[in-house]
């Protein structure tokens, strides 16, 4: 007996997600309707069980150019998606994944920029996506999978694609039902037998869809250096006039987290965390919060000169935990005539991020 199909309403919106999506781009029908029709043609495909998840597909962005790494998810059968990350810096992210070397939501978050396509049951769909496949017609039943669609910014927690997102999204999901199809007709292909070596599908021009796959090599380019922190002279001026003492060690931390902020309804920000802390005696100077959006030697920075203007102190030292911290902060430093240097270990600043995650993880349990 065949499933009762969900009647779609009499008038259609024009568009979804809109007020979610305020002052941005929200999907249209057709769009929608494009995605649900591949987003069902790769569930039909079942691509987990022909690809795992270090099988990347790639895939060019028609409008921004860049590259698209897709992966599949559900080998393991726990989760049923698949994945775009979006650009070599989402790549990067992908491949530290791979070797375990992510091992936060925070760090994950303030990094990712991918689009996907998640296949849940039912009792998993937010509201707006309840409605979306209603209109759609999606079938309804116990046990039926359904498509929900999803963009991941830097900084940001998951949220509904915009028109531009879900043309994106389109073309990655078309991507890998070239590539699974091929998998699937002929078991012998060898897409990825060459290490970092991916398949790319690229659309012919043409009436008919055709598509040319390439074998190409993900050679990741070094990473951009670091850029000083620069501050406005007139905010530092009021600062250096100051006769402060010089005494002590400054630890200052960055803390990535995946705790959500915003209003309700709307994207929400990853919190981030900027801690200055006296090294002896382990008080927290100039706690700051902010979105993870916020460059990590930016919020060090302003914590730095909050803490040095409350307890009119500069301390001989400061320390951090990376490298690249210290060339951030190294030019301001130098400003105040207060040496940098990397820490192995920053003990202070340790037992204020561990006091200020159990917090947050205890406050996330009770909620």
């Amino acid at each position: 007996m065949p499933r009762k199909r969900a009647a779609p309403p009499t008038a259609l919106p024009d568009r979804y997600f809109v007020k979610e999506l305020a002052d941005e781009n929200p999907p249209s029908l057709p769009a929608m309707k494009r995605l649900y029709e591949l987003a069902s043609n790769l569930y039909g495909l079942q691509p987990w069980r022909l690809l795992d998840e270090s099988q990347l597909i790639l895939v060019r962005d028609s409008v921004s150019g860049e590259l698209c790494y897709c992966s599949v998810m559900g080998m393991l059968g726990e989760v049923y998606s698949m994945h775009a990350y979006i650009g070599t810096g989402s790549l990067r992210l992908f491949r530290r994944l791979q070797a375990e070397e992510v091992t936060d939501a925070g760090e994950f978050f303030a990094t990712q920029h991918s689009v996907s396509v998640e296949f849940v049951p039912k009792a998993e769909l937010e509201r707006q996506d309840r409605e979306l496949l209603a209109a759609l017609g999606h079938p309804q039943g116990r046990g039926l999978a359904s498509p929900i669609f999803r963009t991941i910014r830097p900084g940001f927690h998951p949220w509904f694609v915009t028109e531009e997102e879900a043309r994106t999204l389109a073309e990655c999901i078309r991507a890998v039902i070239v590539i699974c199809t091929a998998v699937a007709s002929q078991k012998s292909a060898k897409f990825w037998d060459l290490t970092d070596t991916y398949p790319m599908v690229t659309r012919m021009e043409g009436a008919e869809p055709r598509y040319q796959v390439d074998l190409v090599k993900a050679v990741l380019p070094a990473e951009s250096p670091v850029m000083p922190v620069r501050l406005e002279e007139e905010t530092l001026r009021p600062l250096r006039s100051q006769d402060y003492a010089v005494r002590g060690v400054m630890e200052l931390d960055h803390i990535l987290t995946g705790t959500p902020i915003g209003k309700k309804g709307e994207r929400s920000a990853c919190a981030a965390f900027a801690l200055a802390v006296d090294a002896e005696t382990g008080l927290v100077l100039a706690p700051d919060v902010n979105n993870s959006c916020v460059a990590a030697g930016d919020a060090l920075a302003r914590v730095f000169l909050n803490a040095v203007q409350a307890g009119h102190t500069l301390p001989k030292e400061v320390r951090v935990r990376s490298q690249r911290l210290k060339d951030c902060l190294a030019p301001l430093m130098e400003s105040f005539g207060v040496a940098v240097r990397v820490a192995g270990r920053l003990p202070a600043a340790d037992e204020a991020r561990s006091s200020l995650l159990g917090y947050l993880q205890g406050g996330s349990r009770d909620r």
